[in-house]
């Protein structure tokens, strides 16, 4: 089921990314035989991996379980700020957000730890959350260089771009440098049948040290067919 599900999604990012004229893919003929007004819906714990340059004295394997947990909270809570202040698109059914407290309650009493969920087929995950539909994300970060050592090298560059414009009369516009750099995907999934309903995916080249979490975060909240509710 996991390998099936991986294709499936990877199929629909591809489509998302090549054909789709929004930043969120919505699968339409889904949709349109399909009704979601209602149905519960759960953000799972979502799947970190770090990678590059660790900080020493750094502990990747504790904070990827814990930026797990604030992810997870932070699209729950881009999903809830955003029904809070606008009204469903056309395109939008409203549903029920389960509390993502509640939510990985209810994945512990089968699970060892919430990790373990991250390899787990997310339309199981979904039915012992009590959900309908199931919002499954997947982030990388490639840690390059400190946030301070990323910007000392564009401080410097910007004071050399400086120099050669004020002497030559020329544009010089040296590279800079960011300190990481990340993955991220959102699929919004349909518990019975496995089947992607919307989908998002970063481009890493126009991240900015980890800004795709939120702008993903807030366009699924806006674009995707659901509209969610407590």
């Amino acid at each position: 089921m996991k390998t099936i599900y991986s294709i499936l999604s990877t199929i629909c990012l591809v489509v998302a990314l090549s054909s789709c004229s929004h930043d969120v893919y919505n699968n339409k003929a889904f949709l349109k035989d399909n009704d979601l007004q209602g149905k519960k819906l759960a953000v799972l714990p979502v799947e970190v991996t770090l990678t590059g340059s660790q900080p020493k004295n750094s502990d990747w394997y504790a904070e990827e379980q814990s930026t797990s947990l604030s992810i997870q909270n932070e699209l729950e809570h881009a999903y809830l700020q955003y029904t809070s202040s606008h009204s469903p698109k056309k395109h939008q059914q409203q549903v029920q957000m389960v509390d993502a407290n509640t939510v990985n309650q209810r994945l512990k009493t089968r699970v060892a730890d919430l990790r373990t969920t991250w390899g787990m087929a997310p339309d199981s995950l979904g039915r012992i959350a009590g959900a309908d539909l199931v919002l499954r994300v997947r982030m990388s970060r490639m840690r390059f260089m400190s946030d301070a050592a990323a910007k000392g090298i564009n401080a410097g560059a910007f004071i050399i771009d400086a120099l050669i414009n004020t002497k030559t009369n020329q544009i010089s516009t040296l590279p800079r440098v960011k300190a990481s750099e990340v993955n991220y995907e959102i699929s919004l999934i349909d518990v019975k049948t496995g089947t992607v309903v919307s989908s998002f995916v970063n481009r890493p080249d126009k991240d900015n040290n980890g800004n795709s979490i939120r702008k993903g975060n807030e366009k699924m909240a806006e674009q995707s067919a659901v509209f969610a509710v407590r």
